[in-house]
């Protein structure tokens, strides 16, 4: 079904041949921090012949949504995006009926979806087509789509839509994938701010990526160690806890 995206993806990194498909997945996923195994299944999945549907699960900020902005910059005007808590059965079906020239659904933390409308996936998953009625005239479209989506956990999803996905856990960071990534994507500051930021954000128990950016923010690239020490200092006194009050 994806046999053009192997060219695509050829001709964007100018791969040269041969290469393995190990080695074209960590191009394909270059912007992604590790997790090399994850990179190699997603580009088997995405060039399968078949329809390999592909779930990611794990924490918060643990690079589920970065593989689906990277599949979605791949394959371009071929993909539709949907978020799981506002995504429902008939919302799909309908731009499918609608949209024939579309490959690929991504949906986006898909245990927010209601389980009525996860069960409502099964027969287009398992089978490529569902059946459409309207005003007592019913006729089966052709659903010859593959679905990503990424979870958090699978607590909230319907076993039978897990048994339709392939299922891949990301682990948490490693703290050095965790400062690596940090240092990349936070260029405003000095690196050796970031790292003292970083380590605050790991020993207070976060592996959040968002925890990071959420102080840099409010740090100037001028800010002394003594500076950036007292914010860190000021934020765990006074950060969230989770603790309401009525």
């Amino acid at each position: 079904m994806f046999s053009f995206l192997k060219k695509c993806t050829q001709r964007v990194y100018e791969i040269p041949e041969p290469l393995t498909v190990r080695e074209r997945a960590i191009k394909v996923f270059s912007d992604i921090e590790g997790l090399d195994d994850i990179k190699e299944m997603m580009l088997r999945a995405l060039e399968s012949q078949e329809r390999a549907h592909t779930l990611l699960i794990g924490p918060p900020a643990c690079a589920k949504s970065l593989f689906m902005l990277e599949i979605k910059n791949l394959m371009r005007a071929k993909f539709y995006f949907a978020e799981g808590a506002s995504t429902t059965k008939a919302g799909i079906q309908k731009f499918i009926a609608e949209n024939q020239d579309k490959e690929i659904i991504i949906i986006d933390e898909i245990d927010k979806m209601p389980m009525k409308d996860q069960e409502g996936l099964l027969t287009m998953m398992e089978r490529g087509n569902f059946t459409n009625t309207k005003v007592r005239n019913t006729k089966t479209v052709k659903a010859n789509i593959v679905i990503f989506a990424t979870s958090n956990s699978i607590e909230r999803l319907s076993k039978p839509l897990l048994s339709r996905f392939t299922v891949f856990q990301i682990p948490e960071y490693s703290y050095p994938e965790f400062e690596a990534i940090s240092v990349r994507i936070v260029k405003k500051l000095p690196q050796n701010t970031v790292i003292q930021i970083v380590s605050s954000v790991w020993k207070l128990g976060s592996r959040d990526i968002r925890d990071v950016l959420k102080i840099a923010k409010l740090c100037n690239p001028s800010d002394g160690e003594e500076d950036i020490s007292r914010l860190l200092s000021i934020h765990q006194k006074y950060r969230k806890t989770g603790k309401e009050y009525n």
